[in-house]
């Protein structure tokens, strides 16, 4: 990624070595060198001008030289698959590149021009030659590193306590307020550590929101019936399992009057958040609606509801039926939803097809209630359509057939076996295919 480019470089003219020399006096690394020794070094090293962006180093290549910052900044990056990570910034006063040409070891990392930066670079041959000559040089480069270890194990301290805190979520941006702002070399690397750190925090906090949005999403879903005769004329039950943390089905079932059972199962179209604030109005309404007698025109008043005001254009395919419990007469309405199976005591299965469109698309259109009847021995199983559209791994569907075989396969089980049984063959069949969809069953066996 990162590109070599030209500097510009000039051997020291004569005139110009004792203003050199002058440079060398006030930086760390030479001011404790005599005058003889800070003028050797001025003669035999180039003073470098590198534009903004050069390449002074590549990681992996053997060092043959080094330099003295004098103005401007080095970024320092170590290069791994994913690309450049940047580790640290050297200013004015810092040497990179000595620990490749001291040890004659591939470079560790790159180095290239943050800013218009004027360097010394010192080659490999000079180098050794200036250090057994003048042995207070190599003592000032052991300062430089030592200087850089000092500063560094304090910073991988604070980093690594951070780390450890965001681990075990109890992360503070104020743990890292001893390194945040300051000019040191781990400076850009403890700000992308902050920023790194801050949004896992966000994300950590989005997800605890979720759950709790989950925890209450499964809270609205009703328990058992608690009607004694409600009870005892069917068996029931019901899962959902969204297929993110809140997702936008839902079954419901509750008692209109001491001989009716009101019964229900959505599918909103979409999944996340928007399905699931949908999923909950949808509910709302429909229980809202509950003591409108006639039941086309309760089924009108939750369509005309559902619909107003929908800029965000969503819909629900929804079953709704009401089962007089001592006729087993089951009115409903198929708002576009997949058509629930009846299977029959005596053997073969009916199939209740939509009587309308999906509830939210028109506020005008009118919905047709159909009605069939549940003898003692009858069940009754309504699901969404990712039942049904189920795929595994090679993308082939569960498809109809196989879910009318699992249907027979249950025949004469209990509500909650049904339901196991169904989304147990249906998970089998996807054999660890990411769920598309979310998953709700509900079954009842009527047995007055």
């Amino acid at each position: 990624m990162l590109q070599q480019q030209r500097s510009s470089a000039r051997r020291i003219e004569p005139a110009a070595i004792e203003e050199i020399a002058d440079k060398l006096e006030s930086h760390p690394l030479f001011a404790r060198l005599n005058r003889d020794a800070q003028l050797c070094i001025a003669q035999h090293c180039e003073v470098v001008r590198y534009p903004a962006g050069t390449v002074l180093m590549r990681q992996g290549e053997v060092g043959s030289f080094a330099c003295v910052v004098l103005e401007g900044e080095i970024d320092i990056f170590v290069e791994i698959p994913a690309g450049p990570i940047q580790m640290a910034t050297a200013g004015p006063n810092h040497m990179v590149g000595e620990l490749g040409l001291l040890t004659d070891t591939p470079r560790t990392a790159t180095a290239v021009a943050r800013t218009d930066a004027v360097a010394i670079r010192i080659d490999h041959d000079t180098l050794l030659s200036l250090v057994l000559e003048y042995p207070s040089l190599a003592l000032s480069i052991i300062r430089e590193l030592g200087s850089r270890f000092q500063s560094m194990n304090p910073a991988l301290a604070y980093l690594t306590y951070a780390a450890t805190a965001l681990r075990r979520g109890e992360y503070h941006p104020a743990m890292l307020g001893e390194l945040t702002g300051q000019p040191g070399i781990f400076a850009g690397f403890v700000g992308a550590f902050a920023e790194m750190a801050a949004e896992l925090r966000a994300k950590q906090q989005r997800r605890e929101e979720m759950i709790a949005a989950a925890a209450i999403q499964q809270s609205i879903l009703p328990t058992a019936l608690s009607h004694a005769a409600s009870a005892a004329a069917v068996d029931l039950y019901a899962e959902m399992h969204p297929a993110r943390e809140i997702g936008g089905d839902f079954y419901d079932y509750f008692m209109l009057d001491r001989d009716r059972l009101a019964l229900t199962i959505a599918d909103v179209a979409g999944k996340g958040i928007p399905a699931a604030l949908f999923m909950a109005v949808s509910r709302t309404i429909l229980r809202s609606v509950s003591g409108i007698t006639d039941m086309t025109a309760r089924m009108a008043e939750a369509n005309r509801l559902l619909s107003a005001e929908n800029a965000a254009s969503m819909f629900v395919t929804m079953f709704h039926g009401v089962l007089d419990l001592g006729t087993g007469l089951l009115r409903y309405c198929n708002a576009g939803h997949n058509p629930p199976y009846v299977l029959r005591e005596g053997g073969g299965f009916d199939t209740l097809q939509p009587t309308g469109i999906a509830f939210g698309l028109d506020a005008d259109i009118s919905h047709r209630i159909d009605e069939t009847v549940l003898r003692p021995g009858d069940a009754l199983f309504l699901f969404t359509d990712v039942i049904s559209e189920a795929l595994d791994l090679a993308g082939d569907e569960f498809g109809t057939g196989r879910l009318e075989t699992s249907i027979e396969a249950a025949r004469g089980r209990s509500a909650a076996e049904l339901v196991a049984r169904i989304i147990g063959d249906a998970t089998d069949f996807a054999a660890g295919a990411e769920q598309s969809d979310d998953i709700t069953c509900l079954a009842l066996v009527f047995r007055p």
